[in-house]
């Protein structure tokens, strides 16, 4: 794995794509989402932070959210900001319970991960996640999620 050394930060451009498998075996709508972020150097990893939009499709809001992952081989550790907040970790064949925050309130949360795949470097890389949700103690989807993050510049 290439690093960085340790004080230097790096845009990137990054794509991510989504997709979820409902308890009725239905697709729900894959999300492509491309935006940029800054990757950083971090013992035996990297760290990325981006912004992820989506909107609301009730009323036509748009809800953006600070998304930090720190990625090392084998292991993600996902940080959602904000109003709807949570942290996720992903390590193969690892249940992990938490919860996701909500200004209603919190709910628990947890994930099994059946794939975690990172390929990490200091130009280019990408993580493929593939985990069980469950909310409430009951299951709600099977997820998967594919990031690639590409360098945009020199480093900062």
């Amino acid at each position: 794995m290439e690093m960085l050394s340790k004080d230097k930060s790096r845009s990137v451009l990054v794509t991510l794509y989504g997709a979820a498998k409902n308890e009725m075996g239905e697709m729900d709508e894959p999300i492509k989402l491309m935006t940029t972020g800054e990757l950083t150097p971090a013992p035996g990893g990297y760290v990325l932070q981006y912004q992820e939009s989506q909107t609301d499709e009730g009323d036509g809001s748009v809800m953006t959210q600070d998304i930090v992952l720190m990625m090392q081989p084998g292991r993600v550790s996902m940080t959602r900001l904000g109003d709807y907040g949570t942290s996720m970790v992903f390590v193969k064949d690892r249940r992990f319970e938490g919860a996701y925050r909500t200004p209603f309130g919190d709910m628990e949360m947890a994930l099994y991960a059946t794939q975690v795949n990172v390929n990490l470097g200091e130009d280019r890389g990408s993580v493929f996640l593939e985990y069980q949700l469950e909310f409430q103690g009951g299951y709600m989807s099977m997820h998967t999620m594919q990031l690639e993050y590409v360098a945009s510049d020199k480093p900062c």
